[in-house]
């Protein structure tokens, strides 16, 4: 090849190359999670700020925000403690588990418990909710 022509091709591909990464960087800015709208959210796991038993709420504060959400519990809210059938410390290696669930009490409930909530209404920007299905206490 000619010095002309390989300096022609090395641009060619240069030009090429160049587009692809532009054109990703386009697509990219299109789909991007800042602009990604949270329309629904039915669950939350979240750590128990407060409980009061009296009136039958807790105070949690959702992971990874400064926020808390006030929880009411009615009569119909299941409740389950979930437990690993192992040390944590020492999990088993190559093995498959099935947590245990055991039915659990409001008087359960401890500030710094990890939980997780199931409900049955949209919570997304609510700071207090009932309709909550169930409530497991994580290990």
């Amino acid at each position: 090849m000619k010095k002309n022509q390989i300096i022609i091709l090395a641009a060619v591909v240069v030009l090429i190359v160049a587009g692809i990464i532009g054109w990703a960087l386009i697509q990219k800015s299109k789909i991007s999670p800042k602009e990604e709208k949270i329309e629904e959210v039915f669950s939350l796991q979240a750590i128990v700020s407060s409980v009061d038993t009296e009136n039958s709420f807790l105070t949690v504060k959702p992971l990874n925000q400064e926020m808390e959400i006030k929880v009411i519990v009615s009569d119909t809210t299941k409740l389950v403690r979930v437990e690993l059938p192992f040390d944590p410390e020492n999990p088993p290696r190559g093995t498959q588990f099935t947590p245990i669930q055991t039915e659990a009490e409001f008087s359960d409930f401890k500030v710094g418990d990890n939980i997780f909530i199931k409900t049955a209404e949209n919570i997304v920007g609510k700071t207090e909710f009932g309709s909550v299905d169930s409530i497991s206490i994580l290990p």
